[in-house]
């Protein structure tokens, strides 16, 4: 179904995919069956090194499932309470699916029946946190630049000369 395709992770995205292995008994059958696709193709890379258009936890994408509307959504680790159809848990298929995909990149998803498997597609990276982080920092170290507030050029202290007569 997934064969030789690989799957991008953060140390700390690998982390809970572990954890969540270590607990599969409370998943679903489709969910267990690519949760460990995903940890057995893993490439796990730091944070600082993860490209701006990969899917990490709590992205922001936009991602469409075979022929239906294009979605967007937040990948959060756990279903938030108050924010339904604008997150996709790592509990459920096609949260975890997304998860480590490009931009472009698709998946099978796969599925309890034995129809054919639906195709998920990610569309775009709208927010990614890893990206924002480095962006920030990358503004706070422009604005610590040194800037020019006196020039030596000008003589503030009179010569002691001037004042002896």
């Amino acid at each position: 179904m997934w064969k030789n395709q690989t799957c991008t992770l953060t140390s700390k995205d690998f982390a809970i995919l572990e954890t969540m292995h270590d607990r599969r008994h409370m998943l679903a059958d489709p969910v267990r069956q690519l949760l460990e696709h995903k940890l057995d193709r893993a490439v796990v890379v730091f944070c600082e090194d993860i490209e701006p258009t990969l899917v990490t936890l709590n992205t922001r994408l936009r991602y469409r499932v075979s022929d239906t509307p294009p979605r967007s959504a937040i990948i959060t680790q756990q279903p938030m309470e108050g924010m339904v159809g604008q997150c996709l848990s790592l509990q459920t298929v096609r949260g975890l699916a997304c998860l480590g995909l490009t931009e472009a990149a698709s998946i099978s998803l796969p599925r309890r029946d034995s129809a054919a498997p639906d195709r998920l597609v990610v569309e775009a990276i709208l927010f990614q946190p890893e990206s924002a982080r480095r962006d920030r920092l990358t503004q706070q170290l422009a604005r610590r630049s040194l800037r020019l507030v006196h020039s030596a050029d000008i003589d503030i202290d009179p010569s002691p000369d001037r004042f002896r007569k």
